[in-house]
């Protein structure tokens, strides 16, 4: 289970169209992201970037991405299924 305060990293949503969305939190491994910014509507083959603290940047294609509403105790969220992939110029 995942919680707000786990959200730690720094990442920017990059939409189809090239417009960014900066400055969200999210919870970043291998195969998915969890992010609590719901404001925001996320969609297949949008982009997310996590941009680390030694100035690294990694890539990931965002390929589904689940809304869970809130329940349990657990603020709404998203659960992104992702590939990662080259960081784009």
């Amino acid at each position: 289970m995942i919680l707000p305060g786990m959200a730690k990293d720094d990442v920017t949503l990059v939409k189809a169209d090239g417009k960014r969305i900066e400055g969200l939190k999210a919870v970043v491994s291998l195969r998915r992201i969890v992010t609590f910014n719901t404001d925001v509507v996320i969609e297949p083959k949008d982009i997310m970037i996590r941009n680390m603290a030694d100035g690294e940047r990694e890539a990931y294609l965002l390929l589904d991405p689940v809304l869970n509403r809130a329940g349990d105790g657990i603020p709404e969220n998203y659960q992104i299924a992702v590939r990662k992939i080259a960081v784009p110029e």
